[in-house]
C-alpha cells in the first residue's frame, strides 16, 4: 500500500496481528531479518525527499542495535562503518554487524526485534518526526482506521492532559463510553481503584483499553454533579468515526466536528453532512478541527472544494528543487454569504492546519482557539514485506501563499485559551467564542448562553 497522507498519529492504539503460515523453507533468522533492513533502506533511499547516503542510515541503523542490546542489559561491541566506503561495503558491513547483534543477544532479543531496532535506527538519524517505523500491529490499526473498520478494543474516549489532571475531551458517537453516560470534561480521578494522579498519559490510556468484553470501572468529577461518579464500561471494538457532531444550534449557527481526514470517503461525508445542515435552515458555520491530526490529501481537497471558489491557491508541495500548488477547482457548497468560523487549537495537524491556512489566507473564515501544531509535511506509507511499515515524508508543504507552516503552526485570528478553570466549570470558551462570533456576522444578539460540553 501506498497512500499520499499528512502526518501519522502522536499516538497510535493497538491491536493484536494475526500471525502468518511459515514457509517451507525459510532463511536463517538473521539472513531474513537483516534483509529486512535493507529493504528498509532501499525505501528510503528511493522515496525520501532528501537524497540519503547508505553509511548515515545504516551506522544509525548500528546505534538502533546497540540502544536495544543495551536495555536488555546485553553488551556488545558493534563498530559503526567508516566514511568513503561503497554502498555494497557499507551493507557487507552492516550485515556483519547484525549477524553480531543476533549472537550477542543469544535468544534474550529476537531477530526480528533487532530488526525492528535497527529500522528506528536508520529513521531516528532524519530527525525527522513525520518519518518512521511502523510495526506491524500498528500498520495493521493504521489501514483498518481508513477501511472505517473497529481500531482497538476499548471504551470509546478521547483523553486530554492538563496540569497532571486528566479531561475526556470526546467521547467517540456509538461507543460503549457514550452508552454509559461519561461526558466531554469529565474529570477522570480513578480508573480500576487506581488513582489518575501521578500517571503518563499513555499508561492511563493503557488500563482503559482492554479485551473485548472485559469490564473498567471509571471514576470521573463532573461539574455540578454532587460527588464522584462511577462508571463500569464494557469494553467493545471502537470505530473512530470522521465526523464526530453535526448539528444546528440557536439562530441557525451549524456546528460540524471534524475529527479526521484518516479515512476514505470522509471528503464525501462532509459534503453530505454540509448538504444536510444547509438544508435544515444554517446560516452560519462553526467548523471545528480541534485534536484533528490530518490524513489524506485527497480528502483535504474535497472539503476545501467544498468551502473556498475554485482557482484558489491552497497549498504548495515542493520535492527536488520543484514547486507544485494546489488549487481548489469546484463551485462551493457552501454560498459565500455564510459566515463561516473555524476552531483550532495546538491538537490540530497537518492537513487541519493547511485548511486553516488556506481558509484563512483567502479571507473566507474567521480562526478562533489556539495555535495549531505546526507539523506539517506530506508522507507516504510503504509496507514492508513482514507486514511492517514505514511512513516517509516525501514533500515538503506550505501555504497557498508560499508560508512554511512546519514548525510554525497557524495562528488563530481570535485566541481563547481553553484553561483549567473552564474544564472543570465543563465550559468549552473556545466554542463559545466561535458561536458568538458566527451569531455577530449574522447581527443577531451578542448575548448567549454558555456553551456547555456535549
Amino acid at each position: 500500500m501506498r497512500r499520499i497522507w499528512f502526518r501519522f498519529p502522536v499516538a497510535v492504539l493497538v491491536l493484536s496481528l494475526a500471525l502468518a503460515g511459515l514457509p517451507l523453507a525459510a532463511p536463517r533468522p538473521a539472513q531474513a531479518n537483516v534483509g529486512l533492513v535493507l529493504e528498509a533502506l532501499g525505501v528510503l533511499r528511493e522515496n525520501y525527499v532528501d537524497r540519503l547516503d547508505a553509511v548515515m542510515l545504516l551506522n544509525g541503523a548500528i546505534r538502533g542495535l546497540r540502544a536495544a542490546l543495551s536495555a536488555a542489559g546485553i553488551q556488545a561491541d558493534l563498530a559503526e562503518i567508516g566514511a568513503g566506503v561503497s554502498d555494497a561495503q557499507a551493507t557487507s558491513a552492516f550485515r556483519a554487524q547484525f549477524e553480531e547483534a543476533v549472537r550477542a543477544a543469544g535468544g534474550r532479543l529476537t531477530p526480528t526485534a533487532l530488526a525492528h531496532a535497527a529500522i528506528r535506527g536508520m529513521t531516528a538519524v532524519l530527525e525527522d518526526s513525520h518519518t518512521g517505523f511502523v510495526s506491524p500491529d500498528v500498520n495493521q490499526e493504521f489501514q483498518a482506521r481508513a477501511r472505517r473498520q473497529a481500531q482497538f478494543s476499548g471504551v470509546g474516549i478521547v483523553l486530554m492532559a492538563r496540569e497532571g489532571r486528566f479531561y475526556v475531551r470526546d467521547v467517540v458517537p456509538g461507543s460503549p463510553a457514550a452508552a454509559a453516560g461519561i461526558q466531554p470534561f469529565d474529570r477522570i480521578v480513578r480508573v480500576d481503584n487506581v488513582p489518575a494522579a501521578g500517571v503518563q498519559p499513555g499508561q492511563l490510556a493503557g488500563m482503559i483499553r482492554g479485551p473485548t468484553g472485559t469490564t473498567v470501572t471509571i471514576v470521573v468529577e463532573r461539574p455540578g454533579a454532587p460527588g464522584p461518579l462511577t462508571f463500569t464500561v464494557t469494553r467493545a471494538p471502537i470505530r473512530v468515526p470522521p465526523i464526530f457532531q453535526a448539528k444546528i444550534l440557536d439562530g441557525g449557527v451549524g456546528y460540524l466536528q471534524l475529527y479526521s481526514f484518516f479515512v476514505d470517503r470522509v471528503g464525501i461525508e462532509f459534503r453530505q453532512t454540509l448538504d444536510r445542515l444547509l438544508g435544515t435552515g444554517m446560516r452560519a458555520l462553526v467548523l471545528d478541527v480541534r485534536g484533528n491530526e490530518g490524513g489524506y490529501v485527497h480528502e483535504l481537497m474535497f472539503v476545501l472544494n467544498a468551502l473556498l471558489p475554485p482557482g484558489r491557491a491552497v497549498f504548495q508541495a515542493s520535492r527536488g528543487g520543484q514547486t507544485q500548488t494546489f488549487r481548489t477547482s469546484e463551485v462551493p457548497m457552501l454560498p459565500s454569504h455564510v459566515p463561516l468560523v473555524l476552531l483550532i487549537d495546538g491538537g490540530s495537524a497537518s492537513a487541519s492546519e493547511l485548511l486553516a491556512s488556506a481558509l484563512q489566507e483567502q479571507g473566507r473564515a474567521v480562526l478562533v482557539g489556539e495555535q495549531t501544531s505546526g507539523a506539517v509535511t506530506a508522507a507516504a506509507t510503504f509496507d514492508l514485506s513482514d507486514g511492517s511499515a514505514l511512513w516517509v515524508t516525501i514533500m515538503r508543504l506550505a501555504s497557498g501563499q508560499g508560508r512554511r507552516l512546519d514548525g510554525a503552526g497557524v495562528s488563530p485570528d481570535v485566541q481563547v485559551v481553553l484553561s483549567v478553570a473552564d474544564l472543570d466549570q465543563g465550559r468549552d470558551t473556545q466554542l463559545e467564542g466561535a458561536v458568538q462570533i458566527a451569531r455577530q456576522r449574522l447581527g443577531l444578539a451578542a448575548g448567549v448562553p454558555a456553551v456547555t460540553a456535549w
